[in-house]
């Protein structure tokens, strides 16, 4: 594969300079946290959803890679601090790297550490859609769903990486023969989509109630109830966000709940964050 350089203009880089000025003063009251753009690779951590940029090996035979996720590499080193107080609001800046067509991304994030509660959840949507609109980015819309319904309904599915794929793409014809499945892709407005979805499927009523909760704290904030909403990365547990410009056709931002991370790393730390895209605010 051909890998080119990459190169921001004068006016391109000014931009992110002050996407980094903004993010401080939003995110005063956070700590700022650098990790190491080189990580030791970890196939347990690293699903299929990422192509390492592979850079290199140890002595002891162990590949280096560049850091491919920003929430695994703060959950890796977190997880080490003997003594972590809880809970931590964390906020980081930097780039990531994977064999895709975007090999070099910058990313602008924050994480919120041992809180369980929905008005979490609502708070780093509130925080992030403030940072997008002091960037003057206005017109924005957050698509909100949750993994718990979606991951529920997959595991009556032996194949189940298609059919997220096909989630993910919105594809109806790959869909066609899961009628539920179809059906949870029309699923998309306002609060009524919740108790829509609710009165049909009593097993997913506390994720319902978690949705109309988080309606309750957004007040004020454009949100679209999405409830195909799906997150690649594995790790995602609960609610899910995206945030999306008329002008752009992806996402600028996204997010969510992730409770089950740190188990991997032998620590019980329920966690919610999301990250600002921010190679792709530099479009608008």
């Amino acid at each position: 594969m051909f890998v080119e350089e990459r190169f921001f203009s004068f006016e391109d880089s000014e931009k992110l300079k002050q996407f980094f000025i903004k993010a401080c003063q939003v995110f005063e009251d956070y700590k700022f946290l650098m990790l190491p753009t080189i990580e030791k690779h970890d196939p347990k951590i690293i699903s299929q959803h990422y192509k390492p940029f592979f850079v290199g090996a140890c002595q002891d035979g162990t590949l280096l890679n560049l850091r491919a996720d920003w929430t695994v590499s703060l959950a890796r080193f977190l997880s080490s601090l003997r003594n972590l107080e809880l809970p931590l609001k964390v906020f980081y800046w930097g780039n990531v790297f994977s064999l895709t067509d975007d090999i070099e991304r910058f990313q602008m994030g924050i994480e919120h550490l041992g809180v369980e509660e929905v008005r979490n959840d609502a708070e780093v949507i509130r925080k992030l859609c403030e940072y997008l609109k002091e960037c003057s980015v206005m017109d924005f819309v957050v698509n909100i769903g949750h993994m718990g319904i979606v991951n529920g309904m997959l595991e009556r599915y032996p194949d189940k990486q298609r059919i997220i794929k096909a989630l993910f793409e919105k594809n109806f014809s790959e869909l066609k023969d899961h009628t539920e499945l179809t059906e949870l892709l029309y699923m998309q407005g306002g609060k009524e989509v919740i108790e829509e979805f609710a009165s049909k499927h009593s097993e997913f009523s506390k994720e319902c109630e978690e949705l109309y909760e988080l309606s309750e704290y957004l007040e004020g904030i454009p949100v679209i109830f999405d409830l195909s909403e799906i997150r690649l990365q594995p790790y995602y547990t609960g609610i899910v966000f995206e945030v999306f410009h008329p002008k752009i056709g992806y996402p600028l931002a996204g997010g969510g709940r992730y409770n089950k991370l740190y188990s991997l790393f032998g620590r019980d730390i329920p966690a919610v964050g999301g990250a600002v895209y921010l190679d792709r605010l530099l479009e608008l």
